[in-house]
């Protein structure tokens, strides 16, 4: 009778534990040629770059938060008519592709993925956050405010329902 030497079946048992393993996240088995301190155990090779790389992204937006956002502002400012012919593209996009038409339940416009459109939206979060409300007020009267100091009227019409609208948030 010939025995197998222990460690030979040490070494086998270890690499049918390796094959056995898979990953947390995908499913896939774990087979890794080197170890690090770094490595996730639970996760493959590709899960676990991706993990760590949504980490190192994570804190480098935290730290440079308001430079990003500073930039995406500015670009966003410069572009305008840009972002709306973007928008106006993905929604063409979006909606032609897929089987399922989808439409905004107060105006019956194509949305993609949202139960309403943009500005019916604004809408239904003005008329039921009182927050959100109060943000919007005084957003619209700071800017008729400053409208008002540059002399800035389309016309009569403008004016006076610039007025109105001045006159019914004071009240």
């Amino acid at each position: 009778m010939v025995m197998a030497s222990p460690i030979r079946t040490l070494v086998s048992s270890e690499s049918a534990a390796q094959s056995a393993r898979v990953c947390a996240r995908c499913g896939s088995s774990i087979s890794r040629r080197r170890r690090s301190a770094r490595q996730n155990e639970e996760l493959c090779a590709a899960c676990d770059q991706r993990e760590r790389r949504a980490a190192y992204f994570r804190s480098y937006y935290e730290e440079h938060k308001d430079r990003i956002l500073d930039k995406n502002r500015r670009w966003a400012r410069d572009n305008k008519t840009r972002i709306v012919q973007l928008r106006q593209a993905r929604r063409v996009r979006d909606v032609d592709v897929t089987a399922v038409h989808r439409a905004c339940v107060d105006c019956q416009a194509p949305v993609t993925r949202a139960l309403r459109c943009r500005k019916c939206y604004i809408r239904y979060r003005y008329a039921n956050d009182a927050a959100y409300r109060e943000r919007r007020l005084a957003t619209t009267r700071r800017w008729l405010e400053k409208r008002a100091g540059s002399g800035q009227q389309a016309g009569r019409r403008a004016a006076a329902r610039t007025s109105r609208t001045a006159q019914a948030l004071t009240n």
